[in-house]
């Protein structure tokens, strides 16, 4: 097989080097590309999803403690108003999810709002028919109908807005798996490419080491020997079929040139008898192709020591003889040729210098994305948090009110039985009169108190803003309540002390005093009622919003993963550009001439690696919440 020339090999490497460096571009480039539309589908889409399914939860328990706030009024104004808050829930639920349903891409997204929509119509037959039976002042049914259909239909509602939130949430976690994998993939491709590109970048040092530095190292040294007078020596690479072996031919010829000479001289001397002016012209003519010779060897020996000390940005002016100068021309020839070669060896270099500062670069742009990413969904996480905080010490203050009405319905049933034993023995009513003072001052101070926790509520729902909007209604209901039950005691202690005075109206204000504790109780359990729908209600909330935030972590965690990935492709980049400069510096051991000098190829190469820093991103540690 015959041996490549010198060009040729270096041109194979280089453009196998060049096809590692395009590859690997390619695969960062296609990684990035990826890695953004992921990110874009889950910021984007996917998380306004997830806000607009929030949504429609927060719209229906809007609706629904609007119905539960209808039962809870007691004249026409208040059930007109009561029917426009209902009719303002309806809207902005219908709006909302039809909202969704516009932007529905997947066959599963629309299945599951369409399972939605019918559970929500049903829901709403069964309110109507609630309102009807509160409109007929059938409260006691209302309310009964209200906790036997309408809580189980909220709960098969809510179950399905949570199936859509989860199916949500699955394919945000699938785009993120799939960023992952892409980052893994591209991960281990590009470290592959670029330690196959570097050990072809050594396996190029150690040629330019042994095939061409050390031939004409001991090319050079072959012909300081021949111009030295030694003439028995071979000279090695004689045969070689490349630019090394041409010169090492061009040696060869000087040494049988020389051999020819010797020869000559010789026979010279054999035949010196025969003719002093034939030896004389001999000698002359030996002398002169001698001396001819010495030139040669000389000036090719000195342009062999500059070859092997790196300067290669000289030619041999002075002409030889005709017969040695073919072998100038040669050298010569062989010497731009090496230049030419080793300049187009910068060049690439350079080339790779440059793809791995570009490479570097997107990867840091890259890193820098991944990093606001993480930000944002860490702040998302901080936010859900917060909320759900917000939630539980909601549900908190609805427990205690609850208690709270639990108290007063327990009391208003002590003050009915101090009425039954008045009726049966008016005999005692002076007796029963303080008693029943002390039970209605007891009254008294149960309504302050309840006054006081419903302010609190209202408060703690301001707080809380659009979430604890209806709680909200629902507390100003119970103040009113309490306010009531205030002044029906204070008018009950009025008959108490007129009773002693008027003790034939006394069996009158006694039955009056019954029934006004009869209807407290009444509204006590109402609202016991509707402190448990609350209750409910606001728990679901905060197991959903925690699920949430639990999801928005893992996100966070996967995200701070990519961006640890990419830190990884930079520094690899950034080893591929520091083995470049290691050729570069080994290559600039020549000295070229002309533009192409190897120092200014240097100093170019250097600048450039000035102009594109390289800054590793940190990845942050996530905290579980």
């Amino acid at each position: 097989m015959k041996r490549p020339s010198i060009k040729q090999a270096l041109i194979l490497k280089l453009t196998i080097i060049s096809a590692f460096m395009v590859g690997l571009s390619y695969i960062s480039l296609t990684t990035m590309s990826t890695l953004r539309a992921n990110a874009e589908q889950i910021g984007t889409f996917w998380m306004q999803r997830l806000v607009t399914a929030r949504e429609i939860k927060d719209n229906f328990l809007d609706l629904k403690l609007s119905y539960a706030q209808y039962l809870l009024e007691d004249t026409a104004e208040e059930q007109k108003a009561g029917k426009q808050e209902i009719d303002a829930a309806g809207i902005a639920l219908d709006k909302i999810v039809a909202e969704y349903e516009n932007g529905v891409r997947t066959a599963r997204g629309r299945e599951l709002i369409n399972q939605i929509k019918p559970e929500l119509s049903k829901y709403r037959e069964l309110a109507d028919h609630m309102i009807a039976l509160q409109t007929s002042e059938k409260t006691p049914e209302a309310v009964r109908f209200f906790k036997e259909n309408l809580e189980p239909q909220a709960v098969l509602v809510n179950k399905a807005v949570a199936d859509l939130v989860a199916f949500i949430l699955s394919q945000a976690e699938g785009f993120v798996t799939a960023s992952g994998v892409s980052a893994d993939s591209a991960f281990i491709l590009t470290a592959a490419i670029a330690a196959i590109a570097v050990l072809i970048a050594v396996a190029g040092i150690v040629f330019a080491i042994s095939g061409i530095a050390n031939p004409i190292r001991r090319t050079a040294s072959a012909m300081k020997r021949l111009s030295d007078g030694d003439l028995d020596s071979d000279i090695p690479y004689a045969g070689r079929a490349d630019e090394v072996g041409e010169m090492a031919n061009a040696v060869e010829i000087f040494r049988q040139n020389a051999l020819n000479v010797v020869r000559l001289e010789k026979e010279a001397a054999d035949s010196r008898s025969e003719s002093e002016a034939a030896r004389k012209a001999a000698q002359q003519r030996a002398e002169r192709e001698a001396e001819q010779l010495r030139f040669a060897t000389t000036t090719l020996g000195g342009g062999l020591r500059r070859l092997a000390a790196g300067d290669i940005s000289f030619q041999l002016s002075e002409q030889f003889a005709s017969e040695y100068e073919t072998l100038r021309e040669d050298f010569n020839a062989s010497l731009r040729q090496l230049g030419t070669t080793i300049g187009a060896v910068l060049q690439t270099v350079h080339s790779i210098d440059n793809g791995t500062g570009e490479i570097a670069s997107a990867a840091q742009d890259l890193s820098k994305r991944t990093e606001q990413q993480a930000a944002s969904l860490e702040e998302t996480a901080a936010a859900l948090d917060e909320i759900t905080s917000n939630v539980t010490m909601a549900s908190k203050r609805t427990d205690e009110a609850r208690h709270v009405a639990v108290e007063a319905n327990v009391s208003a049933q002590r003050s009915a039985t101090v009425v039954a034993e008045a009726e049966q023995a008016m005999r005692r009513i002076e007796d029963s009169s303080e008693q029943i003072s002390n039970i209605i001052g007891a009254i008294d101070e149960i309504a302050f108190q309840t006054n006081l926790l419903a302010l609190n509520a209202g408060v703690e729902a301001a707080r809380a803003g659009e979430a604890g909007k209806g709680f909200a209604v629902v507390a100003q209901e119970v103040r009113e309540l309490a306010q009531r039950a205030a002044q029906a005691a204070k008018e009950i202690k009025g008959f108490i002390q007129k009773s002693s005075t008027e003790v034939q109206n006394g069996v009158k204000l006694v039955l009056e005093t019954g029934t006004s504790l009869k209807s407290i109780g009444e509204y006590v359990v109402q609202i016991n009622q509707l402190m448990d729908a609350i209750a409910t209600s606001a728990r679901e909330q905060s197991t959903g919003l925690a699920e949430i935030n639990t999801a928005v972590n893992q996100m966070d965690q996967t995200t701070q993963q990519n961006a640890a990935m990419v830190e990884q492709s930079t520094a690899a980049a950034a080893s591929l550009s520091s083995e470049a400069g290691r050729l570069r510096d080994l290559v600039n051991q020549f000295q070229l001439d002309g533009d192409k000098s190897a120092a200014g190829m240097e100093r170019a190469g250097r600048a450039f690696e000035g102009n594109m820093p390289i800054r590793l991103v940190t990845p942050r540690r996530v905290t579980q919440r």
